[in-house]
């Protein structure tokens, strides 16, 4: 899989994502007011309906053609640390955790169980880590993928969780 790639300017950035699904660069131009705006509300994940516009007609497995979505995350760098791929409104389970579970492991998926205001930062309840970890935590990513877009080591992840965990904001849930 080719990396995604980022050209900042004053204004804007134009990035290229990496779908899966079309199996090519997608070509995404962003204003940075956008991107700081959702940075404001811990992170920032540019949502992309598309098609491939030409997607292989020999190929009967070949549904690329078809709208698909990708989220691109993107940090306050204005670098993509991660993007996720798929069909449908959001991942389905199986799309979340599909490598994990034919590889005979665990998948842990966190889920926000109680929504937070970016006040609570201000009022000392969560720290911005903490508050830009529940942005991600949106049952679609797994602890894995949640350490990957927040640039943060899985163990720094499982030990937050934990402590948003005890706060009754987060639980885990696992898949296998």
């Amino acid at each position: 899989m080719p990396e995604n790639k980022v050209k900042k300017y004053f204004r804007l950035i134009e990035a290229w994502a990496w779908c899966d699904i079309c199996d090519d660069m997608i070509a995404l131009r962003i204003n940075k007011e956008e991107i700081i705006d959702g940075l404001k509300m811990g992170i920032y994940m540019k949502e992309y309906k598309h098609s491939n516009q030409s997607p292989d007609v020999e190929d009967p497995d070949d549904v690329s053609g078809n709208e698909h979505t990708i989220y691109v995350y993107i940090n306050d760098n204005y670098d993509i640390t991660g993007v996720k791929a798929f069909f449908g409104e959001s991942p389905t389970t199986e799309e979340i955790g599909a490598q994990t579970i034919q590889e005979g492991g665990e998948v842990r998926i966190p889920i926000v169980v109680k929504e937070i205001p970016p006040m609570a930062v201000q009022f000392g309840m969560l720290n911005k880590d903490q508050f830009k970890v529940l942005k991600i935590c949106d049952g679609m990513n797994t602890i894995e993928q949640v350490a990957s877009i927040a640039q943060m080591s899985v163990k720094d992840i499982e030990k937050m969780m934990e402590q948003l965990r005890k706060k009754g904001l987060v639980k885990v849930i696992k898949r296998t």
